[in-house]
């Protein structure tokens, strides 16, 4: 029995050395197959027991095998990026940034990787804390990296460039105000600050004047004529507003569009010069003829305060309270007498409402008011009125032509007296110039006869003394050069002469002879 006994016993001997190497050998090929080398970004993440924990290469080590183990890569943060990291257990955010090689702890959970703000010169960004509420603002230029749990809803914004023509309203969110902020430069606002808008320079010219509501509700009157009336310019403030005006428009009547039209716009800038406002009223005469006036009305504002305090429309209140005056003046005439005197109909209506004290009160002044046309609204008496205008028209043209002609006839008349006129001085002239002829040649020949005389009487002073005597004898050599000189014009005439025996002085009787 002992050989059995010692059989199974040496069998059991065997079966457990078989059973403890074959142990040993699986141990040693777990040991083996779970040394692990982990890289320079290698991480291994061993969930244990009672955690997890990280392992972080470089290195070389055997892992329990009997752990579950989660393989991960390191992560690589550029200098130009950061990631936020979340603990899963407390909840608590961390901040990360490049450059680095980032390994995560065992229960840390990272965002993708994002990109730092730059921030040049001109920027700023706005960070709000959501954890705790707080509000910072950076300015540029700088690189920038967010807290774990700040935000920006704006992103990088661009400061305000405030210079002389520019200024920009500032909310406070700290007490509610707001302020204008005029200083010339680069303008970035504190935390809790805002822009709300950038507002410009507001130009008033020489002929303008602007109404500015303050924070107060009273009126501040910007006019452009005092000083040296070059203008001026000034910034609306936080609270201020310019006040507006809905003034009334009327369109000029015209062919195309006979009847005027009324339409409002919106005056924020008021002008001070004369304005004109066209108008088409419809009136009615003492003999009961409708009539439509159309004309324009030249006004301007005077005083700006009345204007504000009394009215929203002036230019409106100028055209109705001008339609009622004229209305009272038509009516109070009949068609002949308006049509032979509506410009004076019309200036009596003018005086009268520009001394009622209605434009007055309202700051404006009416400089005139004239009418350019007027026709019958009634189409037969327009007819008629066509008639008599036309009659009338002929009529003055007859005139007008019968006058052309008299002015005519007229300088013609003018012309022949200034004609006879010259030609009385002409021949006065001539008549002055011929009698001043004879006289110089009468006495040239004068002067030459008393010469010759001179000349003959004294040459016959030695042979004849006597000076009666040869004072004669010139006399009687004068008469018969004058002889032979009438001799000589017969002779060489055609005229036939007839001569008595006196004339020739012959004696005919031989017994006389």
């Amino acid at each position: 029995m002992a050989g059995p006994v010692k059989q199974c016993l040496t069998l059991g001997c065997m079966g457990t050395c078989c059973v403890s190497i074959l142990i040993g050998v699986i141990m040693i090929i777990l040991v083996l197959s779970n040394i692990k080398t982990l890289g320079p970004d290698d991480q291994v993440v061993i969930h244990n027991l009672d955690g997890k924990e990280v392992l972080n290469g470089p290195m070389t080590g055997v892992l329990n095998p009997f752990r579950d183990k989660e393989w991960r890569k390191a992560q690589r943060l550029e200098p130009t990026q950061y990631v936020r990291i979340m603990d899963m257990l407390s909840g608590a955010k961390r901040v990360e940034e490049g450059p680095k090689l980032l390994f995560l702890n065992a229960y840390d959970q990272a965002e993708a990787n994002q990109t730092k703000i730059v921030l040049k010169k001109d920027q700023y960004i706005r960070f709000v804390d959501r954890l705790t509420g707080t509000e910072r603002v950076l300015r540029g230029p700088q690189t920038i990296v967010p807290g774990p749990w700040e935000e920006s809803a704006q992103g990088r914004q661009q400061a305000k460039f405030v210079n002389r023509d520019s200024a920009v309203v500032v909310l406070n969110k700290v007490d509610g105000t707001q302020r204008l902020h005029t200083t010339p430069g680069v303008f970035f606002p504190s935390a809790y600050e805002t822009v709300l808008e950038e507002r410009s320079l507001i130009r008033v010219l020489p002929h303008e004047t602007m109404v500015v509501r303050n924070k107060f509700g009273r009126y501040l009157i910007y006019s452009g004529a005092g000083g040296n009336a070059t203008g001026t310019s000034f910034f609306l403030g936080p609270y201020d507003k310019l006040v507006e005006m809905e003034w009334s428009v009327f369109s000029a009547p015209s062919d195309v569009n006979p009847v005027q039209t009324i339409t409002k716009e919106t005056v924020t800038v008021i002008d001070m010069r004369v304005r004109k406002v066209e108008y088409q009223y419809e009136v009615r005469t003492n003999d009961n003829v409708n009539l439509r006036l159309q004309g324009t009305i030249f006004w301007k504002i005077t005083d700006v305060s009345r204007t504000i305090s009394m009215t929203d429309d002036p230019a409106g209140d100028v055209w109705h309270h001008a339609r009622s005056a004229l209305i009272q003046a038509v009516s109070k005439a009949d068609l002949d007498t308006f049509m032979r005197s509506f410009n004076a109909l019309v200036q009596v209506s003018f005086r009268q409402q520009a001394a009622d004290g209605f434009y007055v009160q309202r700051g404006v002044e009416v400089q005139s008011m004239e009418v350019t046309k007027y026709d019958c609204v009634d189409p037969e008496t327009a007819a008629t009125l066509q008639d008599i205008i036309k009659e009338t028209t002929n009529r003055i043209n007859r005139l007008q032509a019968q006058r052309s002609e008299n002015d005519v006839q007229f300088a013609k008349l003018r012309a022949d007296i200034v004609l006879e006129r010259q030609r009385t001085q002409l021949i006065q002239t001539q008549a002055f110039n011929e009698r001043l002829a004879a006289e110089k040649d009468g006495e040239a020949k004068g002067a030459e006869l008393a010469k010759s005389a001179a000349t003959f009487i004294d040459g016959l002073n030695a042979s004849l003394p006597s000076v009666e005597q040869r004072v004669d004898l010139y006399k009687l050599h004068k008469q018969l050069e004058h002889q032979n000189a009438k001799t000589k014009s017969l002779a060489s005439g055609k005229a036939t002469l007839f001569l008595t025996p006196q004339d020739m002085n012959l004696k005919l009787n031989p017994a006389e002879l």
